[in-house]
């Protein structure tokens, strides 16, 4: 567990390099995450809630709760554009556990499809939140509630605003 000013708690397990249940790295993956998230958001940092959660596990037990964060990420293996396999993700948005700053305990979205690979992971969580920032009705809007009411394909890996040029 490491704590981001950015994204506040982050949470990951042992990864391929620990567990023999693993199937991708997660430490590694997750200090370069929250690295760079941090340096591509320092421009709206501020705009962010006070706890912002990631947790990362590279196998499907869900030893780091996936379903409990605000960003939840399982690992598994991935087909790339070769065939090949390649590190990846399933994606849950909007879990969290029941605190002084959220009454009801939820589990996390889970997107039919929504996959990322481990290579496009900042680049996707950089869009996600900054899609959140934007869409929001307010600004006391939880990431967490936002990712359970918004429409999927604000979820997606591709901004549907962005591919059609326009705003929502």
């Amino acid at each position: 567990r490491s704590r981001s000013r950015g994204l506040g708690d982050v949470y990951k397990r042992q990864g391929i390099e620990y567990c023999k249940l693993a199937i991708v790295e997660t430490k590694v993956t997750a200090r370069q995450t929250i690295e760079q998230l941090e340096t591509r958001l320092a421009d709206v940092a501020d705009q962010l809630p006070e706890r912002l959660t990631l947790h990362i596990n590279g196998c499907p037990n869900s030893c780091a709760r996936i379903q409990t964060a605000d960003i939840g990420l399982k690992g598994q293996l991935l087909p790339d554009d070769d065939g090949e396999k390649t590190p990846g993700f399933q994606v849950h948005l909007g879990g969290g556990l029941a605190s002084s700053d959220r009454e009801d305990p939820g589990l996390g979205r889970t997107v039919r499809g929504l996959k990322v690979t481990a290579d496009g992971l900042v680049d996707y969580s950089e869009s996600l939140i900054r899609r959140y920032l934007r869409t929001r009705s307010s600004a006391s809007v939880t990431f967490a509630e936002w990712a359970h009411r918004v429409d999927e394909s604000h979820l997606q890996l591709e901004d549907p605003e962005e591919q059609e040029g326009s705003r929502a």
